[in-house]
């Protein structure tokens, strides 16, 4: 008799010496196929992946019934096997209550233990989250996600489903979480952030019993992998990932693996985020497969792969998918329309000359382009940064670009290399000037302005323009938390411009301060010194100050700069082009897109950035031949 066991983790295939299942036919399958060991000793087979237990247990039964080979299981594997069953039935369970909950227009009421009152969609996403028990809330940024998780938490606790909430997220989504849990419960949550050397870290978690609520980053949850699975077996754990979009790598991304890996030892999940829209369907497997690990709603990675290369799979992987997303659009929030503000800027006369010669250079090198894919994507990328740069500031072409990763301009064939070398002796960017008007025209006016601008050496240059207004300030290269320098840190900067009674300036990069950061309590004026191709970062960007807790009549003011003929204007019509093609996406129930929402680079897909290349050179020769004309 063939016996299927469960002993220490392992999955064992048991059978005696001559059983028929060691035949080259059977031992093809189970250690090919399937990923099986063969113990030759022995005479078992042995499989250890955790990820894949519970799929290739089904597997090995569904094989032995095909081909009706006689087996038992112990009482470990015939436990475990119900546990799946009993998994896919609620799952089954969960879909048709879900569909029944849509057609309800405020299925669930105010919980009676929070302070902030729950706005209608906010009830919806609460009752969806409850009944669905792990999902996904892609609502828009500033529609309250993190108020409803803990209006979830609550009622699970009080339901006696959960013990503690552990979230995962980057660094800048701490502070916002903290702060939440004073404004929405009427009680004190013990919160503790997972930060320090690894051995503080293991102190905290052997002090589980002190704390409430768990702060992760991903990376320490890639490295904390252990010691958050045995979190999660000792209590009952609510894992959210919070702006998961940073770990939709379908395969080779670290973060992703390991959150896969811890998720499915908690007993609740949900995925959050508000910019969502994955570069392709493939995007989402990674959020998905995280809430419901022991179901394969998207099957495995490589028919998964499969299906979404194949237009007609596409309204079936949405009709799988939809029952466990809950998204709010931008309409529903019933905010006060934004207003848009241009202020064109003629470049100064040595800028203007800079900004040719290179413009001038670059079309001359089109036919030296390199033709391997990855050093190609790399000299468009270079080319694009530095036409940014010179409309910008010049002042950058000398400079490492820590941003994209460019080294310093080479004068070879540039005639104004010495130029750029001393500009700042010269003039000031016609930019520059421009921003310093609107600025104080803000400050002067008793109010507070955030600065935009892509480049760290930027925001350094502008520290010292307004260094009369003591500006705050936030990018890569600043410390992000009291636990890496207690005195300046972006937290510290952030909740100095939040908190103080004065007009202040924040001078930031996107790449740093665009994500999980509120500040539309106290902030109705922003400024963009620059903007790259990046629509997803920009977006992000342009909802830190406008989001839910706006008063009808208050009114969002963004102030963008654009430097006349230059890349500058190529950008802005696309990233319109981009933005219009986003909201009609993030507007859909199922938000599945063709952009990239995150990373510190131009943040396109390869075909977007060939899009975006291919405007920039039709916009400059078009640009030239007028220059030419006029002179």
């Amino acid at each position: 008799m063939i016996r299927i066991c469960f002993e220490k983790s392992l999955l064992i295939i048991d059978g005696e010496q001559d059983s028929v299942i060691f035949e080259w036919n059977h031992r093809t399958f189970f250690v090919l196929a399937i990923g099986y060991e063969l113990d030759s000793k022995t005479k078992r087979y042995l499989f250890s992946n955790q990820k894949e237990l519970n799929k290739v247990l089904i597997e090995t039964i569904e094989y032995f019934d095909n081909q009706n080979l006689r087996y038992e299981l112990d009482v470990p594997a015939k436990l475990l096997l119900d546990q799946i069953i009993d998994g896919q039935k609620n799952y089954e369970k969960v879909v048709i209550a879900v569909s029944q909950l849509r057609k309800q227009k405020t299925p669930i009421q105010q919980p009676s233990r929070l302070i902030r009152r729950l706005k209608e969609y906010q009830l919806r996403g609460l009752a969806h989250l409850l009944e669905v028990e792990n999902g996904a809330n892609f609502s828009v940024p500033g529609s309250g996600k993190t108020t409803v998780i803990y209006a979830a938490f609550d009622k699970l606790r009080e339901d006696d489903v959960v013990d503690k909430l552990f979230v995962i997220g980057p660094r800048s989504c701490f502070q916002p979480w903290e702060d939440e849990a004073t404004a929405c419960l009427n009680y004190s949550l013990k919160i503790i952030r997972l930060v320090g050397s690894k051995a503080s870290r293991k102190s905290t978690y052997y002090q589980a019993d002190d704390y409430d609520l768990f702060l992760s980053t991903y990376q320490t949850a890639s490295n904390d992998e252990a010691e958050i699975i045995d979190l999660c077996k000792r209590y009952r754990i609510f894992m959210v990932i919070d702006e998961s979009h940073n770990i939709k790598r379908m395969e080779g991304g670290i973060w992703a693996e390991a959150i896969l890996n811890v998720g499915q030892f908690a007993i609740r999940r949900a995925v959050l985020s508000g910019t969502p829209i994955p570069n392709s369907l493939t995007d989402l497997w990674t959020q998905i497969t995280f809430l419901w690990p022991n179901e394969q709603v998207l099957r495995d990675r490589n028919s998964f792969r499969f299906r979404c290369e194949d237009k007609t799979e596409v309204p079936e992987i949405q009709k799988a998918i939809k029952p466990f997303i809950f998204r709010v659009t931008k309409r529903e929030l019933g905010l006060p329309a934004p207003q848009f503000e241009y202020h064109y800027c003629d470049l100064n006369p040595y800028q203007k000359s800079i900004y040719h010669a290179l413009a001038t250079k670059l079309l001359q090198e089109l036919t030296l382009e390199p033709t391997e894919r990855i050093v190609l994507r790399e000299w468009r990328k270079a080319k694009i940064v530095r036409l940014i740069q010179a409309a910008t500031n010049p002042t950058l072409l000398a400079k490492y670009s820590e941003e994209f990763d460019v080294p310093p301009l080479s004068g070879e064939g540039i005639s104004p290399v010495k130029l750029i070398e001393k500009y700042p002796k010269y003039e000031m960017p016609t930019k520059f000037v421009e921003a310093r008007n609107i600025i104080r025209e803000i400050i002067n006016q008793g109010q507070k302005v955030i600065l935009w601008t892509t480049f760290i050496f930027n925001i350094q240059m502008l520290q010292q323009l307004f260094a009369d207004l003591e500006p705050l300030i936030v990018y890569g290269g600043i410390p992000k938390d009291e636990s890496e320098d207690i005195e300046f840190n972006r937290e510290q900067q952030i909740r100095k411009f939040k908190e103080s009674s004065n007009p202040e300036l924040l001078i930031a990069n996107p790449a740093a301060c665009a994500e999980s950061i509120s500040l539309h309590k106290v902030c109705h004026h922003a400024v963009y010194l620059d903007r790259t191709y990046n629509c997803g970062q920009y977006m992000q960007s342009l909802d830190r100050i406008h989001r839910i807790g706006l008063a009808p009549d208050e009114l969002v003011f963004y102030h963008l700069l654009i430097a006349k003929n230059t890349i500058d204007e190529t950008i802005d019509r696309r990233l319109e082009e981009k933005k219009k093609t986003m909201l009609n996406i993030l507007e859909a129930e199922i938000p599945i897109g063709t952009f990239e929402v995150e990373g510190n680079q131009l943040g396109q897909s390869e075909d977007e950035e060939k899009v975006d290349f291919a405007e920039t050179i039709k916009d400059l020769k078009k640009q030239l031949d007028e220059a030419s004309i006029e002179k």
